[in-house]
């Protein structure tokens, strides 16, 4: 059996070993939680990355899982959302910059960081986007994309769990986004429009402390190496109570 994990830098494991590390799957939650089940682990987050990128290595990983004949249903996924103001670009001359297979993500807020490391005309889709992007269509595209990948899922018999890293910019309570809430399989979604389940807040709650070397580094957000034990465990009581296994 094999657990696969997908997410952002609260997944891969970002900074516990030093300052803007950008992972540590062999120390981070999805590793931890794997060992516990007995399973073997593949870890796809990424620092920085976004909901497109999650929709678009997952599908990779099964199309190469299936092409090597190998059975989906020895497969468990855990995705864990990011925020919604980040996407990514393909960028084929982009090679300074945190980029896999040419894919670079963007993240609003990284201008000057942009600014440096870009291309004129990356920097400027860059800027065109976060000037445009609103929190209703960012929210649109998260319900879409959270659907899409749920029914790849189904469609293979895969067993999955969805849980949130944070729920920043996400309009959980706009009416007009019903249509798409609707489509979303509660029962395998932990914290579903709930922003004071997702991983950070729960952290928080739980006194849970920041890496000293995130704080090193100024980003104060990603937690140390006891906050991926106890997530772990959190995550493995989840997975009983909703019967995933």
């Amino acid at each position: 059996m094999l657990l696969v994990s997908n997410g952002c830098s609260h997944t891969a494991g970002a900074e516990l070993e030093y300052p803007q590390q950008g992972d540590c799957y062999s120390k981070a939650w999805p590793k931890l939680l794997a060992d516990s089940l007995g399973y073997d682990h593949t870890n796809l987050a990424m620092s920085g990355a976004s909901v497109a990128r999650i929709i678009r290595t997952t599908y990779e990983f099964i199309y190469e899982w299936i092409c090597l004949g190998k059975s989906t249903k020895d497969l468990l996924a855990i995705i864990m959302w990011p925020g919604i103001y980040r996407t990514e670009v393909y960028a084929e001359q982009l090679h300074n910059y945190n980029f896999d297979n040419n894919w670079t993500p963007i993240i609003i807020g990284n201008d000057n960081h942009y600014k440096k490391r870009f291309s004129p005309s990356l920097y400027y889709y860059y800027k065109s986007w976060a000037t445009n992007i609103t929190g209703y269509q960012g929210s649109c595209d998260f319900y879409i994309a959270v659907t899409n990948l749920q029914n790849l899922l189904h469609r293979y018999g895969i067993r999955y769990l969805f849980l949130d890293a944070t729920n920043s910019g996400l309009l959980t309570q706009h009416s007009n986004l019903d249509c798409y809430r609707i489509h979303i399989d509660k029962r395998y979604y932990e914290g579903f429009d709930d922003s004071e389940n997702c991983y950070i807040n729960l952290c928080n709650k739980t006194n849970q402390k920041i890496s000293k070397y995130s704080v090193d580094s100024g980003f104060n957000s990603h937690y140390d190496e006891d906050a991926q034990v106890w997530y772990a465990k959190h995550i493995k009581k989840i997975i009983h109570k909703r019967n995933i296994l």
